[in-house]
């Protein structure tokens, strides 16, 4: 048996070599992982090696709602009047049915969501363009009615025998024919004949006295009325005439056959007027040539956006599952 000395024991391990307890070990160990990982940082930072991303499940999931928590798209189609409800349904939809995975998918899914939104925008404004030129027809039209009747309310008076009756065809203009006469009448019946007070209100229906006019009309009628009820009462008897308390009964009369007279001619009226309505709003069921040109470009480039970005996301599932990727689709739109 060989004895070795301490000094030769020395000797054989050499400067470079050092013994060392398990706990240094194990702390030689840790450092020398630390320093590892600080090598590999710096060597990532310099270009050495590239992040290839989360690689277990639940790291994918998580990376897989990037743009879905960031919301690239949503920030900014979304208007104050809309519902952003509405937009996360139908985003959830999307992803439901395409299955995502992934930022590059979702962002994809996600810009396919605000192409079928603006989409929506898009009929809602057709739907506003047409409803501007329909559900206001008939408004317009009565305010075009009442102007023309302010009009000829205001020239009444150079109407010349004409007068406001000659112009039922307006209806702001009947209303106020009907008018007068209830004021006519409501007079008459509560003071009698009051010629300077009646004859205002029945020149301006029925125009001045004229000589050279073709027909009797209700104020014919009513001088007639008028003479017979100043007549002296002797005379009355003699020719066997209406007393005036049964004269002003017989106008009461003729004013209410006159107002059942208006409103009898002013159905046709109100029926050709209603016909040409309905046929105006018809007409006016699409919108016209600038407004429709406007929206179908629009259209067209939706649809073409639409068909390119489904498309990139189809290529992409595909290349993801190993499946073999279809020939790129170009679609081309044209309206002619």
């Amino acid at each position: 048996m060989r004895i070795e000395e301490p000094g030769e024991d020395s000797e054989l391990q050499g400067p470079g070599v050092e013994h060392s307890s398990p706990e240094c070990a194990g702390s030689a160990n840790a450092e020398d992982s630390v320093t590892f990982a600080i090598e590999r940082s710096v060597s990532s930072a310099k270009g050495g090696s590239k992040a290839t991303g989360p690689r277990t499940r639940q790291g994918k999931q998580r990376a897989s709602r990037n743009a879905t928590k960031h919301g690239v798209f949503s920030k900014v189609i979304i208007l104050d009047s809309e519902s952003k409800v509405e937009f996360k349904e139908l985003l959830a939809g999307l992803r439901e049915t395409l299955q995502p995975e992934g930022a590059l998918e979702d962002l994809l899914v996600e810009k396919l969501g605000t192409l079928a939104w603006r989409q929506r925008r898009l009929l809602l404004a057709e739907s506003a363009e047409i409803r501007k030129k329909t559900e206001f027809v008939e408004s317009d039209q009565r305010d075009q009615e009442r102007e023309t009747g302010e009009r000829l309310w205001s020239m009444s008076a150079l109407l010349g025998g004409r007068g406001l009756m000659g112009n039922t065809h307006n209806g702001d203009v009947l209303e106020r024919c009907l008018q007068l006469l209830a004021i006519l009448r409501k007079r008459i019946e509560a003071v009698g004949f009051k010629p300077d007070q009646d004859a205002p209100i029945l020149r301006k229906l029925y125009g001045d006295r004229d000589v050279s006019r073709l027909r009797t009309d209700f104020y014919d009628k009513y001088e007639t009325l008028l003479q017979v009820a100043q007549t002296p009462e002797e005379e009355l008897k003699r020719k066997g005439y209406p007393s005036p308390s049964e004269c002003r009964q017989i106008m009461l009369e003729k004013i209410d056959v006159e107002v059942r007279r208006i409103k009898r001619d002013q159905k046709p009226r109100l029926s050709v007027e209603n016909t040409r309505t309905q046929l105006e709003i018809m007409s006016r069921n699409v919108p016209d040539g600038s407004a429709l040109d406007r929206l179908l470009r629009y259209e067209t480039s939706l649809e073409r956006s639409f068909d390119r970005t489904l498309s990139q996301l189809e290529r992409l599932q595909r290349m993801r599952l190993g499946q073999p990727v279809l020939p790129k689709l170009e679609v081309r739109h044209s309206l002619s």
